[in-house]
């Protein structure tokens, strides 16, 4: 069956960095007509919210109006990647305005049991543990107390998991994530250094500008194999697609490890997600710290000839002004045979088979850049 997936940009007064998807793909219903299936995955910051309620009421919902009552307009599954705020404060809009079957994400608060003995004030009560948690990860917090509100069932969901039949959850696993927990500097366990410097790392990112002053050229690569990103991004949910032998990749803010994690599962499952997928997620907005050529090379294939066509796609959720994605990283893409295109302020859909025509135009494609950024 045919599908389409929507990148929500922010619009021109978003100035951060956010990801917002929707999707939506034909079935057959019991009485043998298509019907469709609609699933989110991820709602950025709130701007994204309303916009993607927008868009699905007019495209998906045929409500441009917002006439229909909510419980008409039915979204099978919405899913959270990780609780960063650009990528789940947008989802309390469509909790609020659509029907929702399910919500999947990951809640640290549920695995106290598990990591108890790491923690390191030995006066610390499990529920004031939970209390910090819920606190620490305020977002997916009062997306939980919307659905509980709403009789939303939440559920979370580890490798392996098939999410409505076509959509596995390749990272994390059980443990990963649990590691991961122990790791991020939002959790108050034994060992952790480094909170403070974390805080402000984040703070100065948003200022920061990339000098443009290396050279790259087609043969050369200057994308770096020692990188790594935050605990808190790796925890996101990676997602493999697979509807009517077409595939794509979500991958929210995945680094090396949850994108390693992906392949090498895939890898015991008999599949090659070289041959299986043709459609990407850039991970974390297209930041160097999420991809090495070394994985790249075995999650999308080897690099092709300047002059031979892609065939493959990838979208990159990145707002006007930013630096993002990184030119270093759509050029380590483009090598290897897929076309990027950046939301900026705008919607951009990709789909595969008979869906329904819009009359939107094309996108401008990313180029191949000589020149890229320093490291320093």
């Amino acid at each position: 069956m045919a599908y389409e997936i929507d990148f929500i940009g922010g619009g021109t007064d978003v100035k951060q960095d956010a990801s917002a998807i929707c999707m939506r793909w034909k079935v057959c219903g019991g009485d043998g007509n298509e019907i469709y299936k609609v699933a989110v995955y991820d709602g950025g910051f709130e701007e994204h919210g309303k916009r993607m309620t927008k868009h699905m009421n007019e495209y998906y919902f045929r409500d441009p109006n917002n006439e229909k009552n909510a419980s008409d307009k039915f979204i099978d599954l919405v899913i959270v990647s990780h609780p960063d705020r650009d990528h789940a404060t947008g989802i309390k809009y469509i909790l609020e305005n659509f029907k929702v079957g399910k919500l999947v994400m990951n809640r640290p608060w549920l695995y106290i049991d598990e990591l108890w003995d790491k923690v390191n004030d030995g006066r610390i009560t499990k529920e004031s543990l939970e209390k910090r948690l819920r606190e620490q990860y305020g977002v997916i917090a009062e997306l939980e107390e919307i659905a509980n509100r709403k009789k939303i069932p939440t559920v979370e969901a580890f490798q392996g998991e098939l999410l409505e039949d076509v959509m596995m959850v390749c990272s994390p696993g059980k443990q990963f994530y649990l590691d991961l927990l122990a790791e991020s500097a939002k959790t108050p366990f034994e060992g952790k250094v480094g909170a403070g410097a974390t805080i402000i790392q984040r703070g100065l990112k948003k200022f920061k500008n990339y000098i443009l002053s290396l050279a790259e050229s087609w043969d050369k690569e200057l994308l770096r194999e020692d990188v790594e990103t935050s605990a808190d991004n790796e925890m996101s949910l990676v997602i493999r697609g697979a509807i009517n032998g077409s595939g794509f990749l979500l991958c929210g803010d995945a680094g090396i490890r949850a994108l390693d994690a992906t392949i090498n599962y895939l890898n015991t499952q008999g599949e090659d997600i070289r041959e299986t997928v043709s459609f990407y997620e850039v991970p974390h907005h297209g930041s160097r710290h999420n991809v090495t050529p070394s994985i790249l090379d075995r999650l999308i294939g080897d690099k092709v000839g300047y002059n031979d066509e892609g065939k493959n796609t990838a979208f990159v959720s990145a707002a006007v002004e930013s630096d993002h994605p990184l030119r270093m990283v759509t050029n380590a893409f483009r090598r290897r045979g897929v076309k990027v295109y950046k939301t900026s302020d705008g919607i951009i859909c990709h789909r595969d088979g008979d869906m329904p025509e819009r009359g939107w135009n094309s996108v401008e494609e990313i180029g191949f850049y000589e020149e890229v950024e320093e490291w320093t």
